[in-house]
């Protein structure tokens, strides 16, 4: 299913599945492997706070395809605000992306990200999607 809604693949794809959606929000997980993180530091492996942004705009991404399935265009991500990462990651690690809508104004959606991992916040947001159409 997960494939339908973004167009992510191999590597790059932070998103495993998703857990539950309502008509405002999305909470999706991504299980971080130690080979997915080999070298990103060699003694104490951590996942790397743009890894954990990047699974949020994935769920941005996620949360506009099921809320406009049928939407021209496909969204990115226009602006990021007041990242913060509260602890760190240290895989496996089965990380949770919830996303929810704050506020729309014509292509742009607001969102709210939370990452958090072992029940824990781990790296909060303000992410801003645009739908752009597809050339």
């Amino acid at each position: 299913m997960i494939e339908s809604l973004i167009p992510h693949r191999g590597r790059w794809r932070l998103v495993d599945r998703i857990v539950e959606h309502d008509d405002n929000s999305v909470v999706t997980e991504f299980h971080f492997t130690e080979d997915f993180v080999e070298g990103h530091f060699p003694e104490q492996l951590v996942v790397p706070g743009v890894a954990l942004v990047e699974g949020l705009a994935q769920t941005m991404l996620v949360l506009s395809r099921l809320l406009e399935p049928d939407a021209e265009g496909i969204t990115f991500l226009a602006g990021l605000d007041r990242v913060r990462f509260r602890a760190p990651v240290m895989p496996p690690a089965t990380v949770r992306f919830h996303v929810k809508v704050v506020g729309r104004r014509g292509q742009l959606t607001t969102t709210s990200g939370t990452a958090s991992w072992e029940g824990k916040r781990v790296c909060t947001a303000k992410l801003t999607g645009a739908i752009i159409e597809r050339p």
